[in-house]
């Protein structure tokens, strides 16, 4: 499937927001004063700008032999995060999502999901019997491992979609400790309104919009 440029440009430039966002989190954390996940905030940048490249041509930036190791190290460190925190279900589960995500980053690398030669989006294989020169755009392989993800990917971001609670507007005084985000709260203990709009919703939402866009991009090379 072709892909229109202007939503090929709309997929690629998320990822680069949600890049920036989580260099920016990482970046002010010492700054403000604030401790936050620094494990998903790189796994989030890591992706982003990965991600980008994979839609767009002009997003390109490491070869894809280096992406594709990076994240194969990360997906074997994020596994085995996972089995020592094994008694902790809740950090568990986060650092196997963590770990999944970088198998399925790998694979979209080894399967050949890359922008299209064609109109510069992700797209299938594209071809006219009996015409000369004409470009063929190939499609991934595997298709039933990326079916496969693309339904992980979709109960995945169903799932976080469901846990995120809506903002509660209040001030720092009345805020229960109880109540602080852990993901980007103060590092003494307490917090406050901004803690609190950074994370983990913000988070989350970035978890959402690289599932959404992973799942564009391997659905646009197996339709």
């Amino acid at each position: 499937m072709n892909a229109p440029t202007w939503l090929t440009t709309l997929v690629a430039t998320l990822m680069v927001l949600v890049a920036t966002y989580s260099l920016w989190r990482l970046a002010v954390a010492r700054l403000w004063e604030r401790a936050t996940d620094y494990e998903s905030d790189i796994l989030n940048l890591a992706i982003g700008v990965a991600g980008a490249g994979l839609v767009a041509s002009w997003a390109h930036t490491l070869p894809r032999s280096v992406w594709t190791g990076a994240f194969a190290v990360g997906g074997v460190y994020f596994a085995v995060r996972a089995y020592l925190a094994r008694s902790d279900k809740a950090r568990r589960g986060r650092l196997l999502a963590h770990a999944a995500c970088c198998a399925i980053v790998v694979y979209m690398f080894l399967a050949g999901v890359a922008p299209t030669t064609i109109k510069g989006s992700t797209a299938g294989q594209f071809t006219m019997a009996g015409e000369p020169g004409m470009i063929l755009d190939q499609t991934i392989t595997f298709p039933t491992i990326g079916l496969i993800f693309v339904v992980g990917l979709c109960f995945y971001a169903v799932t976080v979609v469901d846990r995120i609670e809506p903002l509660k507007v209040e001030s720092a005084a009345s805020a229960e400790p109880e109540d602080l985000d852990e993901g980007f709260g103060s590092m003494d203990g307490t917090g406050g309104g901004i803690g609190r709009m950074l994370a983990p919703r913000s988070v989350e939402v970035c978890r959402v919009v690289i599932a959404l866009v992973l799942i564009y991009a391997i659905l646009t090379k197996l339709v």
